[in-house]
């Protein structure tokens, strides 16, 4: 049986993991980012923001955490491209804007 999409599996259950998750952001993001965020408060959710027509190059992640004592988001992309496209902030524009929408009617 040949599994479906296995780059977004990889994704999903590798930094799905919450202690996988924050392992890499803390080797990732820098000391001052580092220090206003708790990852001990770091809780995946449900949500995913990635539109049907792209589902098969990118895979997508948001966690919910505290930022400076505040609720706050941190949104994982992972995109399986294999060249430069012009258009990426415009898409990452519109995924932030799904997730606001999103989080204002719970």
């Amino acid at each position: 049986m040949k599994i479906q999409n296995p780059h977004d599996r990889f994704f999903r259950e590798s930094m799905g993991n919450v202690t996988t998750a924050k392992d890499f952001l803390t080797h990732y993001l820098p000391k001052n980012v580092l220090q206003i965020i708790d990852l001990n408060t770091l809780e995946p959710q449900k949500d995913s923001f990635i539109n049907q027509e792209l589902e098969e190059g990118f895979s997508d992640l948001l966690f919910k955490v505290d930022i400076s004592g505040k609720e706050g988001y941190l949104y994982f992309l992972f995109e399986h491209k294999s060249y430069p496209d012009k258009g990426i902030s415009l898409q990452l524009l519109k995924y932030m804007v799904e997730i606001w929408k999103a989080k204002m009617n719970k």
